[in-house]
Order: structure tokens, then C-alpha cells, then sequence
């Protein structure tokens, strides 16, 4: 039989250990906000954001004062490298940081993006190293890739795609919040369209609204009719949201008259309101 005061001390070294490591944990996020607090936007930083990214000019200035240090945290934390012979500077990275922060801009967290440390950019598109040719239609088995996003990082993503949002303001695309979606749906531990939600209530109102709303599209896409969701999203549920979340950002009004309840829930989950802002080409020059 076990010694009764060997297991009283070998229980309070987990508990002590686990409390060490939280304490550990807390301390680690304070520097990390501290250090994202030190670093400085410059003037060129800020004409960059109000220039090329259009939603930075209609925030009001509690929301840039939010996304500012997020951007921040997301510049000290994360490492925005290239890939090929692509060549990043300062302005490309900000504007990365900036859409990727847009949709996380007023949730309270602890961390930006955990567990996410590397974004790569490639040049343009992509497909896998391992694209075997399906054998039923003589074509290879994938598609060229404009970004992908693993579970708790990287992600990549295609520096053309982003200079189309950048100049040309595709109405329902938008790389950086489709694959930043992704890893927010990641984050409750399954990669199934259903993000981590605050409430049981939101969690039973999502899987409803969504799940209802998925299955519309599937059936809509295998009759070929045609549909106001980008077809892709019927791929799986984690798609659809993804496809969704751009939907919202992008083309929201359209989103609210043709899909309110999804409209409604992505309001009550990014808890910002993306029809205060349009979006429109830049005219001062370029960026890359």
C-alpha cells in the first residue's frame, strides 16, 4: 500500500508545478504585450494603412488604438518571411499583420493567434509536391493553391492574391481572412467550421444557422445552381466558414440581404461591423 504521505507530497509537487507553470504562462504574455507596446508606427506606416488598407480610415479611434497593437503584437511575435525569390519589406509585412488583425481587432484575448508563429509568402501560386494524377481522370489530384493554413501553423499565402485585394478590391476574396479564419476555427482544438464560441447558447444558434446553411449550398452546387456563397465553401464545413468569413468582411451588405442569420452570428462573434467601411483602389502608388 502506498505511503499516504509519500502521495500527499507527490500531489502538491503536480500542483506546484502546474501553478509554476501558469504563473510562467502569465508572466511570458505580460512581456509580450509590453514588447508589442514599444514598438512604434512611423508616418509611413500610418499612410500605408490609410492608403492601402481600406477599412483603417473608417474605425473609429478606440478600434485603431485596439488594431494598432494588435498589429503590433502580431509584427514582434510572428515571423512573416518569403519563399522563392519573393522579396518582402516592412510595408508588405504591416499590411499582412493589419488584414490578419482586422478580424480578431475587438476580441478580448490573451494571445494573437497561439500557437502560430510562422507565415510564409510565396509569389504566387502552388501545389503539392506529392500531386499524383487521378487515375480515373488522367489530371492531377490538386489544383494550384493560393494559401493553406495547418493546425497551429504556418500559414502560407500568395503575395499576387493579396496585391488583388490591395489594388483591386475583389468583392468575397480575401486570402489573408480565409486562412486566418481557418486557424481561428483551429483554436478550439477541431477543424470543423465551428470556431471556439463564448457560450453554449452561440455554440447550439452556430451549429444550426451554419450546419442548415452549409447543406443549402452543398445542394445548390451538386445541381450546378448558381449561388451568392462562393461555391468552394460546399467542400466541407471548415470551407464554408472560412468562405464565409470573407464573404462578411468583404461584401457584407450583400451577405445581410441574402444571408442574415449568418450576417447576424458572425457579428455577435467578430463583434465588429465590417458595413461601416467600403472598399477602394489606392491611387498612390504601389506597395512590393
Amino acid at each position: 500500500m502506498p505511503n499516504p504521505l509519500l502521495l500527499i507530497l507527490y500531489l502538491f509537487s503536480l500542483i506546484l508545478i502546474y501553478l509554476m507553470w501558469k504563473a510562467y504562462q502569465a508572466f511570458s504574455t505580460r512581456k509580450k504585450w509590453r514588447e508589442a507596446r514599444s514598438y512604434i508606427f512611423d508616418e509611413e506606416d500610418r499612410r500605408i494603412l490609410d492608403v492601402y488598407f481600406p477599412p483603417y480610415p473608417f474605425l473609429s479611434s478606440i478600434e485603431k488604438e485596439r488594431l494598432d497593437l494588435k498589429i503590433k503584437y502580431f509584427l514582434t511575435h510572428k515571423r512573416i518571411e518569403a519563399t522563392g525569390e519573393l522579396k518582402l519589406n516592412k510595408d508588405m509585412r504591416l499590411l499582412i499583420a493589419a488584414h490578419a488583425c482586422l478580424i480578431i481587432m475587438n476580441m478580448d484575448l490573451e494571445d494573437i493567434y497561439p500557437g502560430l508563429k510562422n507565415i510564409y509568402v510565396m509569389e504566387g501560386s502552388y501545389v503539392e509536391k506529392k500531386n499524383l494524377v487521378n487515375p480515373y481522370t488522367g489530371l492531377p489530384s490538386y489544383s494550384p493553391r493560393l494559401g493553406e493554413s495547418w493546425k497551429r501553423g504556418p500559414i502560407i499565402i500568395s503575395w499576387d492574391a493579396i496585391t488583388q485585394i490591395i489594388h483591386s478590391s475583389p468583392k468575397k476574396h480575401n486570402i489573408i481572412i480565409h486562412e486566418f479564419s481557418h486557424h481561428l476555427d483551429q483554436q478550439d482544438g477541431h477543424f470543423d467550421g465551428t470556431p471556439k464560441l463564448e457560450t453554449d447558447l452561440q455554440f447550439h444558434q452556430w451549429a444550426s444557422i451554419m450546419g442548415g446553411e452549409f447543406i443549402k449550398l452543398r445542394g445548390k452546387v451538386s445541381k450546378q445552381k448558381p449561388t451568392s456563397i462562393e461555391a468552394y465553401g460546399a467542400t466541407n464545413e471548415a470551407e464554408f466558414f472560412a468562405v464565409c468569413s470573407e464573404h462578411f468582411f468583404t461584401d457584407p451588405f450583400s451577405l445581410v440581404r441574402k444571408h442574415p442569420e449568418i450576417f447576424q452570428i458572425f457579428l455577435d462573434y467578430f463583434k465588429i461591423d465590417p458595413r461601416k467601411w467600403h472598399v477602394s483602389k489606392p491611387s498612390n502608388g504601389d506597395i512590393g
